[in-house]
């Protein structure tokens, strides 16, 4: 007869055997066993009733007990869950066990980047264990990295333990658009160039022979191996900013890279080179109400940026948070 079971050297620890119910702490893991099939001898569908409480994964068949299956129970949010054995053809729950989720911990978030292809993009989730089941899609850098322009390379997401850090505008002049920061303010001089407000009151000049952000552009094409005329980095910064009637496009820069915010994924204590953050298109996309298609980054993490404003809200994205990068070849949730 099927039934659920502990079945060699899986620990008993939570386990009732008489009522079927296996108790497991916040963010914890518990295994179990599924002996027999249904009245055909085939094998169950087995799946949690309630993946915000508890999911279910299947684990390899154990060599040695060759009637049972093996699955292990991951503990997401506190309540209770019953994970159900149904027979596939028809859906019938033909037995189940139930699953007691105790316990509180911090909130924390987990990243699997390798899940799924989206087109061309590999896309992955984001779970957070210890809120209320919230889960949210996020690209990382590509599987297989790759030489980029301006010396940057486009590499994966490096797996590991890190912490968020605060909340900011991000600032890499090593790519031009991001010599400015996200809604600074940008005013026409004089004769003409546009200057950025770096801070209150401090104007610094983006454009023209001795702009930031044109040394910033030079400096780009150099890394890349080119060798550009000084009045085509001049005209090329200019076209960032301004129309051919000699207007600003914007007031206020929106294409910095890194999106209106980011978060360092910092390891130790020390920050990396690593952020979560969005991209121009996709605030752009967003703010037109369009859908937003993911692309992979070059090492950090995209996300949508109507789900940054979720995670910020429900309290996750924010300083202090333990953020984990799990391997490409494993698939959540955790």
């Amino acid at each position: 007869m099927a039934h659920f079971g502990k079945f060699a050297n899986l620990s008993p620890k939570g386990w009732v055997e008489s009522s079927w119910t296996q108790t497991i702490q916040i963010g914890q893991h518990a295994h179990i066993g599924l002996f027999g099939g249904d009245d055909d001898g085939n094998d169950f569908v087995v799946r949690s009733a309630n993946p915000t409480v508890c999911v279910v994964h299947e684990e390899p068949l154990p060599v040695r007990y060759p009637h049972w299956r093996h699955f292990l129970i991951t503990a997401l949010t506190a309540g209770e869950a019953r994970i159900n054995a149904t027979v596939a053809s028809t859906g019938f729950v033909y037995l189940y066990m139930t699953v007691k989720v105790v316990g509180s911990i911090g909130a924390r978030m987990v990243f699997f980047p390798g899940e799924r292809l989206e087109g061309k993009t590999t896309v992955g989730t984001i779970y957070v264990i210890g809120g209320s089941g919230e889960t949210m899609k996020a690209a990382g850098g590509p599987p297989v990295g790759y030489p980029d322009r301006g010396g940057h390379t486009a590499d994966p997401t490096p797996t590991g333990h890190y912490t968020l850090g605060p909340r900011i505008h991000v600032v890499a002049p090593s790519w031009p658009s991001s010599v400015i920061a996200w809604g600074s303010a940008l005013r026409l001089t004089a004769d003409g160039e546009v200057e950025y407000e770096k801070s209150p009151g401090r104007w610094v000049l983006a454009t023209g022979p001795k702009g930031a952000v044109t040394a910033a552009k030079m400096a780009f094409h150099q890394r890349s191996g080119l060798k550009p005329k000084l009045a085509d980095v001049i005209a090329d910064t200019r076209a960032m900013f301004i129309d051919s009637a000699g207007n600003l496009y914007k007031t206020e820069w929106e294409k910095n890279d890194f999106g209106r915010w980011g978060w360092n994924l910092r390891r130790n204590g020390e920050s990396t080179a690593y952020f979560i953050h969005t991209t121009p298109n996709d605030e752009m996309a967003t703010a037109q109400g369009k859908a937003v298609a993911l692309a992979n980054s070059h090492g950090c993490l995209h996300l949508v940026p109507a789900e940054r404003d979720r995670l910020m809200k429900a309290g996750f994205l924010k300083e202090g948070t333990p953020f984990e990068v799990r391997p490409y070849t494993e698939t959540g949730p955790p």
